[in-house]
């Protein structure tokens, strides 16, 4: 009996090994790692979509009333960038993105997926100073940058600082994400979305072959490690994790975020949003962008979804800022996006790295995201015009 239950299990331990081993081929193992979240944000933003109008309805006569109270609370709870005029936006774009990117990394590694899937991508990455598992985390950045750099402690010395720096640099986090794809639609350019990914994917990986440091780890062999067999879904721990997450974007983003709101609408009533733009307007004409983007821009350094703040209008189907082509658009957005991390990565990784590290890693993100951009954007003006 004993030797027939063996038998019996032997196909069942053969299809495992077999997935498991396929599950260390590194095209597929991207695909698993991204396209799940892809899909998932795609999703959660459609939904958004169908619920945007009746919220908006329900707000419309609450922004009414704030229109006709006294300055400056007019422009800093309605208004363009006030905090009601763009609530609708935090709460059913960016929130949802939060809690599927936090759901979704917690069954990775609940079922022990996550550590597979790390070592079949680790050929692909060894020629940018990464390991598998250190793509894992960029992918946890999706979510948010924060806890993706601080789990960076159990990185090897020789690819952390390449791997926060690429975290900094290419992890389109959960407020930034959302605020791309609804600048995209508004614009009447859905199709700039895809187009954006494969630009920060593209302009990440050039930029950390670039600046990676000379690792010893690189020129050796990396040995397989003792991987564990897959397992079920921990839903305890995946619950758990996304009421945390929930918590944080309760007491941590929605002051920031209403801060933000608060700033904006202080500038637009003092005026000094059209000194702003009047200063900054020298900067933009090398990227061939109106002036008033300068806004967008600074609003999307202090917070990523400050870009939305900064360029969508209080209906979210319309942009502030008339732009003359799709390449503008995706200037803009690229440069709010990537010039600086937003205050809380910086601080972050001011703590859990140093100082210097800080400052020199903004320096060197933001003349590469500069050059990029001008790439960008000079790409566009020979589109355009032949």
């Amino acid at each position: 009996m004993k030797h027939a239950n063996i038998a019996n299990n032997e196909p069942h331990k053969s299809l495992r090994r077999a997935i498991e081993r396929g599950l260390g081929f590194s095209p597929l193992s991207l695909f698993l790692l991204f396209g799940p979240a892809l899909l998932a944000v795609t999703q959660a933003n459609a939904i958004s979509d169908r619920f945007y109008a009746p919220i908006s309805s329900m707000l419309n006569p609450l922004l009414v009333w704030i229109g006709k109270l006294p300055m400056p609370i007019a422009f800093t709870f309605g208004g363009d960038y006030g905090v009601f005029a763009m609530l609708p936006f935090l709460l059913l774009y960016a929130l949802p993105t939060i809690l599927i990117f936090t759901g979704l990394i917690t069954i990775y590694k609940s079922t022990g997926l996550i550590d597979r899937l790390s070592f079949g991508l680790n050929p692909l990455l060894k020629p940018f100073g990464l390991k598998g598992n250190d793509l894992v985390r960029i992918i946890m950045g999706f979510g948010c940058n924060v806890p993706a750099i601080v789990s960076t402690r159990s990185c090897s010395s020789c690819s952390r600082g390449t791997c926060v720096s690429a975290i900094a640099f290419g992890s389109a986090c959960s407020y930034q994400l959302p605020a791309t794809l609804a600048v995209f639609a508004a614009a009447g350019y859905p199709w700039l979305g895809p187009c954006y990914l494969a630009v920060l994917a593209i302009t990440t990986l050039v930029y950390l072959r670039i600046t990676k440091p000379t690792s010893t780890y690189l020129t050796n062999e990396i040995r397989t490690p003792q991987l564990g067999y897959l397992r079920p879904p921990d839903w305890r721990k995946v619950g758990q994790d996304v009421i945390n997450s929930l918590k944080e974007f309760t007491f941590v983003a929605i002051p920031i975020f209403v801060s933000i709101c608060f700033l904006a609408g202080i500038m637009q009533w003092s005026g000094a949003l059209v000194a702003l733009t009047s200063i900054l307007k020298p900067v933009m004409v090398p990227f061939n962008l109106p002036p008033e983007a300068s806004l967008a821009i600074v609003l999307g350094s202090v917070r990523k979804d400050g870009i939305a703040i900064g360029l969508l209008n209080g209906d979210m189907n319309s942009l502030k800022i008339a732009f003359d082509n799709p390449f503008q658009v995706l200037t803009t957005v690229y440069l709010a996006s990537v010039l600086l991390p937003c205050l809380v990565t910086v601080l972050t990784i001011w703590k859990e790295m140093s100082f210097k590290f800080a400052i020199k890693m903004i320096a060197r993100q933001a003349s590469f995201a500069a050059l990029f951009a001008l790439g960008i954007a000079w790409l566009g003006l020979i589109a355009v015009y032949f």
